[in-house]
């Protein structure tokens, strides 16, 4: 894994230095620091830390790749043209030579920044006033690890429940190790069950659930938020439905909240509001800028990615839902009747290039709830959990009887929209992805058109610069790749 090499020995993190405020996090990149030697005081922790929440921000990675790859994998959104730069993703049409790598290579940065941190933190000295805040860094390091192992495993492998994490998922990297490292790839169950969930229990007991206003930083709640996520992908029902309940009430008490009704757009347009569990900050001097999630879904930006008509319609079947203000109609098209129909969550700042990325919404804690209650045929959770969404997107409309899986699924999608779900939910509860409807490209092969989990272009090549470098990787390359 010659790629795999390069980034573990790469000894260079972008480091950021105070620029709007005195908060540590909220900066704007400086100098460089050889992060193997330097990591030997609190500050050099930080410093370390924030080149992790840099690299997340890349456009190649959360800044926007991977922000919309299940969304316009899915049936919601789509490459608006067959030359944009989500239509290989929309069309499923790549090869094992020219699959983006960009899914595989930029977790493994992060992977690498968070070991690096990991394999000096407990040496850097600190006094007692000094303790809980380096946990909390340690946490932020092991939060992110976890992460970066989770999204290869769910691009890179089959879904838990369609073969109980049998598939090759991740190769799991837990050392700062040098360049003669040749990892394996593990399986979906090993990636869940040896790393991810035990990094992310452990983070979450060494972050603070402190709420704050001015910068964007992962806290216990987030993570609590994302390990229901995991748990609900592996088809835990039993703790996702914890994990969900404990960040809401924690999230709750640190004075998080949905938004209202008539707070849904604001909250959009507000930096750190009351619903956002952690979102990525764009600064002028720091951000994605062109190529980021709001430009691309931009009308009059690069204009790359739009809803699908039968998302839209299934929105517009309820006129008075909050949630269709987050949408509108470009210009109609040249010589056609049709319109271009689009997503407004990133691009309603004034300015576009700086759209905030909100990854973690409390939204999301009643959405897993509900799901994993279902599950659990715990119907009075399913409702209030459920409702808790419907109701506050519409305050004329509840839902009333039993609650099914698919019910769940339908206001998930319209809740979480643009925000890197749909695929990924369809799929882990072995759904089909049926694009349908007039707004599809004329060019959608027939394999893009109705999708499931025996599709085997639903997982991404490992990218073939690793598997020419590793003979281990090659043998355990995705079927029919």
């Amino acid at each position: 894994m010659k790629n795999i090499y390069k980034i573990l020995i790469l000894t260079f993190v972008t480091i950021q230095i105070c620029a709007c405020s005195n908060d540590w996090l909220n900066v704007q990149p400086e100098n460089k620091i050889e992060t193997s030697i330097s990591i030997k005081s609190l500050s050099d922790v930080q410093a370390a830390v924030v080149g992790i929440y840099n690299q997340l921000q890349s456009y190649e990675y959360y800044g926007a790749r991977m922000s919309y790859y299940a969304d316009v994998t899915g049936d919601d959104m789509q490459s608006n043209g067959d030359t944009k730069r989500c239509a290989s993703f929309y069309r499923y049409a790549y090869t094992a030579e020219n699959a983006p790598r960009s899914l595989w290579e930029q977790p493994y940065k992060v992977i690498r920044l968070a070991n690096n941190i990991l394999a000096a933190i407990d040496k850097v000295p600190v006094n007692a006033n000094q303790t809980a805040t380096l946990n909390d860094l340690k946490g932020q390091a092991l939060f992110f690890r976890a992460l970066a192992h989770f999204d290869v495993t769910r691009v890179y492998g089959y879904p838990y429940a369609k073969d109980n994490g049998a598939s090759w998922g991740a190769s799991i990297i837990k050392e700062a190790n040098g360049p003669k490292v040749k990892p394996k790839r593990n399986t979906v169950a090993e990636c869940y069950n040896n790393l991810i969930i035990p990094d992310l229990i452990e983070s979450i007991n060494l972050m603070t659930g402190t709420k704050s206003t001015t910068t964007g930083r992962i806290n216990k709640w987030g993570a609590k938020l994302l390990l229901s996520r995991v748990y609900l992908y592996k088809g835990d029902n039993t703790n996702a439905l914890k994990e969900a309940e404990e960040c809401i009430t924690g999230a709750k008490a640190a004075s998080y909240s949905l938004w209202t009704n008539t707070g849904y757009l604001t909250g959009w347009t507000t930096p750190f509001s009351s619903e956002s569990l952690f979102e990525l900050v764009n600064l002028v001097t720091d951000r994605t800028g062109n190529d980021g999630i709001g430009y691309l879904c931009y009308d009059k930006g690069y204009d790359d990615i739009i809803l699908t008509k039968s998302f839209w319609d299934i929105l517009n079947s309820d006129s008075n839902d909050v949630r269709l203000k987050l949408t509108t109609k470009g210009e109609k098209k040249p010589s056609s009747k049709t319109y271009n129909l689009y997503i407004l969550k990133y691009t309603n700042d004034i300015d576009v290039q700086n759209a905030n990325v909100v990854m973690y919404r409390l939204s999301e804690a009643y959405l897993n709830a509900a799901e994993a209650a279902v599950k659990l045929t715990d119907n009075d959770k399913a409702l209030t959990y459920l409702n808790a969404i419907v109701t506050r997107a519409n305050p004329s409309k509840s839902v009333t009887g039993t609650v099914t899986l698919d019910r769940v699924l339908d206001e998930r999608r319209k809740e979480m929209f643009g925000e890197g779900h749909r695929a990924f939910d369809l799929l882990r509860n072995n759904k089909v992805i049926s694009r349908t409807g007039t707004s599809h490209s004329k060019v959608l092969p027939d394999y893009a058109i109705s999708i499931d989990w025996n599709n085997y272009r639903i997982v991404l090549p490992v990218p073939k610069y690793e598997v020419d470098a590793n003979a281990d990787i090659k043998s355990q390359q995705n079927p029919n790749w």
